[in-house]
């Protein structure tokens, strides 16, 4: 006799064994989901608490009005200078990418500063070729300082927007003429 009648067998003759694998199997199944929803619940909890930030809806060219959307992320996702309220009439900076988080740096106010910034001029021959609008990073004396705008190009300055709490360091680092300037892609 081979196996399977046998085991037909062995389990119409005694029915609570029949019951009692399928019981163990339910009991298999139920603890893999009940694991997998706890390494979740850990997972989410890890992140600590959540922020609102408004993320774009869809790809953003700079001068548009921002269409953005509130989403809770993960304060460990945040950037530091994302924007927590958007006006309806907020107007990009510079280009923005469908799902990204949007910073003060990408909201203009009047042309493509953001209100709170200030406007500094740089000697042009530190700079790559720029257009009104760039993003760019500040380099001064072997760092990084801030991230900022280009606002004005000329041929012998560019006029950078930098945030506030950059202005002295990129006031420092002007003095000592050692502002570099550095295109965002």
């Amino acid at each position: 006799m081979s196996v399977l009648p046998r085991l037909r067998l062995l389990f119409a003759r005694r029915p609570w064994l029949y019951w009692l694998i399928i019981g163990a199997c339910a009991v298999a199944v139920w603890s893999s989901v009940a694991s997998a929803q706890a390494q979740v619940t850990r997972q989410r909890d890890s992140w600590g608490t959540t922020r609102t930030v408004w993320i774009a809806s869809g790809p953003v060219a700079a001068g548009e009005v921002v269409r953005a959307v509130a989403t809770d992320y993960p304060t460990a996702m945040v950037p530091p200078s994302a924007v927590a309220s958007l006006p309806a009439d907020a107007v990009a900076a510079r280009p923005l990418a469908t799902g990204e988080v949007v910073v003060a740096a990408d909201v203009a106010a009047d042309g493509l500063v953001p209100a709170d910034w200030v406007v500094f001029a740089v000697p042009a021959d530190g700079a790559p070729t720029l257009i009104a609008g760039d993003a760019v990073t500040v380099f001064g004396s072997g760092r990084a300082w801030c991230d900022g705008v280009a606002e004005r190009v000329g041929d012998e300055t560019v006029e950078v927007a930098v945030p506030m709490d950059c202005a002295p360091s990129m006031s420092a680092q002007l003095a000592l003429g050692a502002i570099t300037l550095a295109r965002h892609p």
